[in-house]
């Protein structure tokens, strides 16, 4: 597959070559600006690096292959027009589906310890806001807190809700690292439970972590519950992988599942996966 991906990334550098000198497409535009030898210097380093001296191929190459050639496929394939693109895009992309998650370890053990490694200071930072929430609701038991305004809560079910939110902007490598802590940290008790396996096959079926991919922590407090009780609060974990690029749209649907409510059936959601902002 190595080899077949070098043919490409030749055949692409010389289609680059083509449309850069021919005088009818030398002047077309590239996305954001970018000029015909601009593409061609990227390409053609990464020709260079992916094959070495020793004819060994440098696989840490793959990543960039595949984002460069994604890049090119979505962007600049109506002025490139490069017949084999998308033949590149899926080489490049069962080979980066191999590659990129032994970046992050290969058994649970080691990708415990390398999630660890890089995301603890956001899990302390998560698990301080969910227990500051839990405390601030304690110590304003009773106390007036400004709620959604009545003209705004037509079609919201619960217009009395008080919520706090908290945005954490951050890297692929902590999205991939939190997910590995929740998946083999040990949350579940249960290792038959049925909920959570669905959602465990829905996150080994996702191959890559796109623009605006989110995990969405909502914490919830159910006020008739004793407050040291365990029902008092609990947790619901979501996930998306982000945008689908122009190729592979066809995601698998990512089964939610919310608890039943005091006012409503039980109900469960089939939450198909698409950027959005987290509550």
């Amino acid at each position: 597959m190595c080899e077949h991906v070098n043919a490409l990334i030749k055949k692409l550098n010389e289609r680059i070559k083509i449309r850069k000198e021919d005088q009818k497409t030398k002047e077309l535009p590239l996305y954001h600006g970018e000029s015909w030898e601009l593409m061609q210097r990227r390409w053609a380093k990464l020709e260079k690096d992916f094959r070495t001296k020793n004819t060994k191929f440098d696989i840490s190459k793959i990543p960039d292959i595949y984002d460069c050639i994604k890049y090119d496929l979505q962007h600049n394939n109506h002025t490139l027009q490069f017949e084999h693109a998308e033949e590149l895009y899926k080489c490049a992309k069962y080979l980066a589906d191999v590659v990129i998650p032994q970046e992050y370890g290969m058994t649970p053990q080691e990708k415990m310890a390398i999630g660890q490694g890089i995301c603890t200071p956001l899990l302390k930072k998560i698990r301080a806001d969910l227990q500051r929430n839990i405390e601030e609701s304690e110590e304003n038991a009773g106390e007036s807190i400004n709620r959604l305004n009545p003209i705004y809560s037509h079609g919201v079910s619960s217009p009395s809700r008080h919520v706090r939110t908290r945005l954490y902007f951050t890297s692929e490598s902590h999205i991939h690292s939190l997910l590995t802590v929740l998946r083999f940290g040990g949350l579940i008790d249960n290792p038959k439970d049925e909920q959570w396996n669905r959602a465990m096959d829905y996150i080994g079926a996702v191959s890559e972590l796109n623009y605006l991919s989110q995990i969405v922590i909502m914490l919830y407090e159910d006020p008739t519950k004793d407050p040291s009780s365990d029902s008092r609060f609990h947790v619901e974990l979501h996930f998306s992988p982000g945008v689908n690029c122009c190729v592979h749209k066809n995601l698998p649907p990512g089964p939610g599942f919310r608890p039943k409510s005091r006012n409503e059936p039980e109900k469960f959601h089939v939450c198909i996966p698409r950027p959005s902002i987290a509550p």
